[in-house]
């Protein structure tokens, strides 16, 4: 006995089984188009956290030997001008400070804080940077010790000073990762602080 199929039915199925072959295909690639995003995301995210922490490590080693020039600061800014390459954009460093602190980095007896505000000049005029001076202003150059006995350094420094550089840097996203995942508000800011002791000249 001979069966008929309904060359109609048949036409129908194949339709419906591409529909729902179509409709998984999409959810696979939104899914796997998402983890792509994301990865690309997540290194540009820890190759610019990485430039910032080599930033800061720079920068309050030049602290250390520069100790109270009257460059220091200036010495310190531009190693993060310099430092600061792509993807990093220098135009989203907050701030940079420079801090007197203790060897764990837990303490603040005073500071100087720059935003990329405005323009710093060397002592001799002759160099630049996009910095200013912005808030804290109380570890000028002058009061940093540099000698073990602390003979001769300011009151209340009594020996050679611990420095931290301390970089706040706001991350921008690189990727449409935010819109794909329903991620809303600013991108995340982070801080990088490096501690150092001054080098000792006597």
């Amino acid at each position: 006995m001979r069966v008929f199929r309904n060359p109609m039915r048949t036409t129908d199925d194949q339709r419906h089984r591409r529909g729902q072959a179509t409709v998984e295909f999409s959810l696979v690639l939104m899914a796997f188009l998402t983890v792509i995003v994301a990865i690309a995301e997540f290194a540009f995210f820890l190759t610019i956290k990485i430039n910032v922490t080599d930033a800061s490590q720079d920068a309050v080693q030049t602290a250390a030997e520069m100790g109270n020039s009257p460059d220091a600061d200036f010495s310190i800014l531009q190693v993060v001008e310099t430092d600061m390459g792509a993807p990093a954009d220098k135009s989203k460093i907050l701030s940079v400070e420079v801090i007197w602190t203790n060897s764990y980095g837990t303490a603040n007896y005073g500071e100087n804080r720059y935003t990329r505000t405005g323009t710093l000049w060397n002592s001799a005029a002759t160099a630049s940077v996009p910095f200013a001076q912005n808030g804290g202003s109380s570890y000028p150059y002058s009061q940093r010790c540099s000698i073990v006995s602390g003979v001769g350094c300011y009151s209340g420094h009594a020996t050679v000073d611990w420095v931290a550089v301390k970089i706040t840097y706001q991350y921008a996203w690189v990727t449409p990762l935010p819109g794909m995942i329903g991620l809303s508000g600013a991108a995340p800011t982070f801080v990088q602080i490096s501690i150092c002791r001054l080098e000792p000249i006597q």
